[in-house]
């Protein structure tokens, strides 16, 4: 069944003096549109959507597991990191003598230094649940002695329900603080934070060793940190003296180098969102091979390429802004029914960037390959029309 357009409003006297197609014909043309074509444009804003929610979902599960790749070096905030030569990433260090940390503050007046132990032990929950944890002990962890911090996330993986719970860490048992944000992290074991002395005796850890020294500069970086770490390094060839900006790259590095994680995610975010084109300029294809009578009987009637852009361009609207709120929707409604298997995935801005991004390059590709496919009615048609 074919829509009547009014084509009087497209031509003549009347529009010459009132201008291009107003906004009210546009309105009037997608309501009719709409009315006549409903269950096919709810089709494909149904498919589109269903591919946009996969692709930004799978790019916050991106830019999580990069965020959580370098979580506990940046929730312990340093300004520098000093470690053994050969570490890449927080997760797998080399112990260190903690003799360096005199050492290095020689070179850094004005600092202080955190020394910093870290390992995997066992674990028992207060329901006698065993598991393991990545226990990371912090020098001035403003923690009472044995008590240990873990994030939200994970209370529920460590069978804590509340705080004051008492857990085995290791051959110790310590009572939980209240959780905190920013520990989440894809390994098989969550990370817990305690107090140096505790973390020693739990990992029986060596007393003249460390994981790493944590530098801070309570009075500010000074303006010649660059300078100074490259001497700490030239120095020290044993050790690496890392900023903390590049302490988490490094360890996000590790990441997406060594597992091939981060690329296979981002490939799927790639793919999902080609998909996602690929079913927008098939809905706008066939709304076009669908109408084309009409579309014929509006340019035989003068209408002009500007008046057709803004009707195809508001029916792209339609189906690319309905398939960007079906992925409003359902991508926060995913992340909660994942919670439980990925914690540590969280919706981000740039999440919302890459939506955003996403439905305008959709938009735009579908209103020039709508264009295109009204260009191709053939001139005997139209003038027949």
């Amino acid at each position: 069944m074919s829509i009547r357009f009014p084509t009087a409003w497209l031509s003549g006297p009347d529009t010459e003096a009132a201008g291009p197609m107003s906004g009210s014909v546009v309105g009037l043309l997608l309501g009719a549109i709409m009315l006549r074509d409903i269950r096919s444009l709810l089709g494909g804003i149904g498919s589109a959507g269903t591919a946009a929610t996969v692709a930004c979902f799978q790019f916050a599960v991106f830019t999580s597991f990069l965020s959580a790749a370098s979580a506990a070096p940046r929730w312990l905030s340093a300004d520098v990191w000093v470690s053994d030569r050969g570490v890449e990433s927080f997760d797998f260090p080399m112990p260190i003598s903690e003799g360096y940390a005199g050492a290095v503050l020689a070179d850094l007046p004005g600092a202080s230094v955190r020394r910093v132990v870290f390992g995997f032990t066992g674990w028992v929950s207060p329901a006698g649940r065993r598991g393991n944890v990545a226990l990371i002990g912090v020098e001035e962890a403003d923690l009472a002695p044995r008590r240990f911090v873990a994030d939200r996330s994970d209370m529920r993986r460590l069978d804590i329900a509340r705080s004051d719970s008492e857990s085995s860490i290791g051959a110790l048992t310590m009572a939980s603080a209240a959780p905190t944000d920013g520990l989440a992290t894809f390994l098989g074991a969550p990370y817990v934070v305690t107090g140096l002395d505790d973390a020693r005796a739990a990992l029986a850890a060596p007393i003249d060793q460390v994981a790493f020294l944590a530098i801070d500069f309570p009075r500010g970086r000074p303006s010649d940190l660059d300078a100074r770490l490259k001497r700490l390094k030239a120095r020290y060839p044993e050790l690496d003296v890392r900023t903390d900006a590049a302490f988490q790259a490094d360890s996000s590095r590790y990441w997406q180098t060594k597992t091939g994680a981060g690329a296979a995610i981002l490939l799927a975010a790639i793919l999902a969102s080609l998909l996602m084109i690929l079913l927008m300029l098939t809905s706008i294809g066939r709304f076009i091979q669908r109408r084309s009578q009409d579309f014929v009987s509006l340019i035989g009637h003068g209408a002009s390429d500007r008046q057709l852009a803004m009707l195809v361009g508001a029916v792209a609207a339609v189906l690319t802004g309905g398939a960007g709120l079906v992925a409003l929707v359902a991508v926060p409604l995913a992340r909660a029914v994942a919670a439980p298997m990925l914690p540590w995935v969280t919706l981000k801005p740039v999440d919302v960037v890459f939506a955003l991004a996403l439905v305008a390059i959709s938009f735009g590709l579908a209103v020039v390959a709508a264009i295109r496919a009204l260009k191709r009615f053939p001139p005997h048609v139209i003038f027949r029309s």
